[in-house]
């Protein structure tokens, strides 16, 4: 494994694997307890529509570990893996609600009861 200093990334240029350039490193955040690094925040280049990105509340890109495809003079993102709004309102669409059951339930229990 190649061990890269953080301070190294800083400004490094970030493109994504289908050539759209997000931005430059701005800066790296972590889970305070397991120390895994979590996102990327990105100063975004100065031509990207950031309206479908994921942003903070100055307006920096949100761009998660896991989207990393390599490092190097440049960090290559993985387009399908880059979170945008359109795929979280996806994620946490509401759910259907469900069909009314027709029997009577139990108090407590949250089940039908069994027809007789």
């Amino acid at each position: 494994m190649v061990r890269i200093l953080a301070s190294k990334l800083r400004d490094v240029e970030l493109i994504t694997d289908t050539g759209i350039r997000l931005g430059w490193v701005y800066d790296l955040s972590f889970d305070e307890e397991t120390g895994e690094i979590l996102v990327i925040v990105a100063e975004p280049d100065e031509d990207l529509d950031t309206s479908e990105f994921v942003t903070d509340s100055e307006g920096l890109l949100l761009i998660p570990v896991s989207a990393v495809k390599s490092v190097g003079e440049v960090i290559i993102i993985d387009s399908v893996k880059l979170a945008t709004r359109s795929k979280i309102r996806k994620k946490v669409a509401p759910l259907p609600k469900p069909a009314r059951e027709s029997a009577t339930m139990e108090k407590g229990e949250g089940l039908p009861r069994p027809k007789e």
